[in-house]
C-alpha cells in the first residue's frame, strides 16, 4: 500500500456530515497528483456522502477541503459549481445518458456547459473516447450500446475537461471482471499521463485492489487498514430455551379471538 502524498492535490480534513456526524465523523482524505485511490466501504458506509462533500455538491457541516492548495470549502455554492465544472470530473453510480445524443455529443457536454465552442468540444470528446478505446462508438446512441461501452463513455466524459480530480462512484457496476480490469488499466494510465488524482468509491474489495491505495470507510471514519466488522452469530435452536406463550401473546394468536 502506498502512502498519501506529502503535497496532495486534494486534501480533506475533519469532514462532518450531517451535523450530528452520523454519516461522516471527522473524515480525512488526501490524494496526490496522478495518484489513484479507492475508498472502500460497505453499502451505507457514507461513500456517496463523502463524494458529495469532496466535490461540493453538498457542503459538510464541519471540516475543510483544499484543492490544489486552494480552500474549496470557503467557496459559495455557485462558485463551487463553477469550479466543479472546470476542475473536477464526476462519474455517478447510475450515469444518465440522453437517448437523442450520440456518445460523442454526450462526452462533450461538460465542455459545452463550460462555454467551449462546439468544434473544439467535439474534437476533445473524440480524443477521450479514443483514449478509453471506444472511438468507434462515437456516432452511436446509448440504446445501441452495451454496458461496458457506456461505463467507459462516462469516464471519458468525466475526463474531457482535464480535471484536477476525478471522482467515480461505483463506476464498474454490472461489468465482468475482464471489463473492469481493462477500464481500470486505462484509468490508471490516464491518471499518470495527465496528473489527474483519481478517487474511486466502491464496496467491492476486488475493484479497490486495482488501484494504488485503499482507504477504508467504516463507521463514519476513514482508516488506512481494514477494520474488522463484528458479526453476531445466528442463534442455534438449542441456544434459546423454549418458553410457553404468555397471556398477552395468547390473546393475539388464539383462534377463538380472531375476527372479534
Amino acid at each position: 500500500m502506498s502512502l498519501p502524498s506529502d503535497n496532495p492535490v486534494l486534501d480533506a480534513r475533519g469532514l462532518v456530515f450531517p451535523a450530528d456526524g452520523s454519516v461522516l465523523n471527522q473524515v480525512g482524505l488526501a490524494v496526490g497528483e496522478g495518484e489513484t485511490v479507492a475508498v472502500l466501504g460497505p453499502q451505507g458506509a457514507g461513500k456517496s456522502a463523502l463524494k458529495a462533500c469532496l466535490c461540493g455538491e453538498t457542503a459538510p457541516f464541519a471540516g475543510t477541503v483544499w484543492t490544489n492548495g486552494k480552500p474549496f470549502h470557503l467557496l459559495a455554492a455557485g462558485q463551487r459549481r463553477a469550479f466543479r465544472l472546470r476542475h473536477y470530473g464526476l462519474v455517478h453510480q447510475d450515469p444518465v445518458f440522453f437517448p437523442e445524443l450520440t456518445l460523442g455529443q454526450f462526452a462533450a457536454l461538460p465542455l459545452r456547459f463550460a462555454a467551449v465552442g462546439e468544434r473544439e468540444a467535439t474534437q476533445r470528446a473524440l480524443t477521450w473516447l479514443a483514449r478509453f478505446e471506444i472511438a468507434d462508438a462515437a456516432d452511436r446512441r446509448p440504446g445501441e450500446l452495451p454496458a461496458e461501452v457506456l461505463r467507459r463513455a462516462a469516464l471519458a466524459r468525466a475526463m474531457v475537461n482535464d480535471p484536477l480530480v476525478l471522482f467515480a462512484d461505483e463506476p464498474f457496476v454490472g461489468l465482468s471482471d475482464e471489463s473492469i480490469s481493462t477500464a481500470s488499466r486505462i484509468l490508471r494510465s490516464v491518471a499518470r499521463s495527465h496528473g489527474t488524482a483519481v478517487v474511486v468509491f466502491t464496496r467491492e474489495a476486488d475493484t479497490a485492489a486495482r488501484y494504488e491505495r485503499t482507504v477504508h470507510l467504516v463507521g463514519g471514519r476513514t482508516h488506512a487498514e481494514p477494520v474488522p466488522i463484528a458479526v453476531v452469530p445466528a442463534a442455534k435452536p438449542g441456544d434459546v430455551p423454549h418458553r410457553a406463550p404468555d397471556a398477552a401473546s395468547q390473546s393475539l394468536t388464539s383462534p377463538a379471538k380472531v375476527g372479534r
